[in-house]
């Protein structure tokens, strides 16, 4: 069945989604990063996955609000269109932050939790919008240190975070952190590591 774009209405704003609409025992969502865009995944779309787009990329409307907005907008769009079924969030860099706010299984694939060399130099280089600037500039380790339940976090060997941020992931109870081989668009890079751990272990 061939996936299509659809606009969910949510007290939030409309949320964009692809997929291919048919009956699911159990719901993954991907999150795609700043600048990207869902199509750009849709290699995922075998493994039967919905591609979320980020407000005001593509053909997403903007949304008003702050990245927990949008984490409340995608949960309210994913109750609505499927009531009662199993979620797990897959969220790719600043997806991945945003991910980190939902409930549900959630894995976060190199999420920018504070400022690096790293991050500032895809800010100056990458296709990002200004408007999303500052939340990556941000530290967004409470999102960590508030969690209460166990979340996934994916980072590539090739990781936007320092080493001393990923010891403080490994050390961190309530995470489950793998490393795979590639770079910070790990979903591009090494989509066969990421769909094992999708496919291997869930909370």
């Amino acid at each position: 069945m061939e996936a299509k774009r659809y606009f969910v209405p949510t007290p939030y704003g409309e949320v964009s989604l692809v997929f291919a609409h048919k009956p699911r025992d159990q719901v993954t969502v991907i999150i795609h990063g700043a600048g990207r865009r869902a199509f750009q995944l849709r290699s995922w779309l075998a493994h039967d996955v919905v591609l979320a787009e980020l407000p005001g990329h593509d053909v997403a409307p903007m949304m008003e609000g702050d990245l927990s907005t949008y984490a409340q907008a995608y949960q309210a769009a994913l109750t609505h269109v499927w009531p009662d079924r199993p979620v797990t969030v897959v969220g790719e860099s600043l997806g991945g932050l945003v991910a980190l706010q939902m409930h549900g299984r959630i894995i976060a694939v190199d999420p920018p939790l504070e400022p690096t060399p790293a991050v500032e130099h895809e800010l100056k280089f990458g296709f990002i919008a200004d408007w999303l600037k500052r939340p990556l500039r941000d530290n967004h380790w409470n999102l960590i240190d508030m969690l209460d339940r166990c979340v996934e976090i994916i980072c590539p060997t090739r990781s936007i975070l320092p080493l001393a941020a990923i010891d403080r992931l490994k050390d961190h109870p309530l995470v489950r952190l793998s490393i795979l081989e590639g770079g910070h668009v790990l979903l591009d890079d090494n989509p066969e590591a990421v769909a094992s751990i999708l496919k291997g272990r869930s909370n």
